[in-house]
């Protein structure tokens, strides 16, 4: 499954706040049987920390894993 975010982030807004953000809109199970693919611009700009922070909650939403496209 493919998660695209374009834009930036405001002030005091991070890395955890849109992994947070995608699993309520999915829900918490809704990655179950899927790997979460994270592009658009927005994921392009983050740091390795802040992609790693993302991907790593990927397992919270039920996902088996979460990547990003390397640099």
């Amino acid at each position: 499954r493919r998660i695209n975010v374009d834009g930036n982030l405001r002030p005091g807004v991070y890395a955890k706040d849109v992994a947070l953000h995608i699993i309520a809109l999915l829900g918490a199970n809704g990655g179950i049987g899927y790997a979460y693919e994270y592009g658009g611009s927005l994921f392009d700009s983050f740091s390795m920390e802040e992609r790693m922070t993302v991907c790593n909650m990927a397992i919270e939403g039920g996902a088996r894993c979460g990547y990003v496209n390397p640099d």
